[in-house]
């Protein structure tokens, strides 16, 4: 893939997009592997929700978000999304394991 600075037409620059969403999802498809796993090292629903946790997370995002001179708020906005999704599939997650151990 081209730098964007070297690409000399739109179709070159719309490929380089492309090509970058489509490793930013696989990212996001091995993120979830780990969130999956999560679950099996919690113990209960409040270890899910983990507010101090979802803190320290967004803290994180904005703080990388600046590193990379990206919008920290719109990052974080981005991650209170993906978070609040990932804690209704691991809370999912749990209650299926619970009632499959009753």
């Amino acid at each position: 893939m081209k730098e964007a600075k070297n690409c000399q037409t739109i179709q070159e620059i719309r490929a380089g997009i492309d090509e970058i969403d489509q490793q930013i999802l696989a990212f996001f498809g091995k993120r979830m592997e780990y969130v999956r796993e999560i679950v099996k090292f919690k113990s209960d629903e409040n270890g899910i929700i983990a507010k101090e946790r979802q803190l320290e997370v967004l803290q994180k995002r904005k703080e990388w978000a600046k590193e990379f001179n990206l919008d920290p708020e719109l990052f974080e906005e981005i991650y209170k999304v993906l978070i609040n999704w990932n804690i209704q599939k691991e809370l999912e997650l749990f209650r299926s394991e619970e009632k499959t151990n009753i």
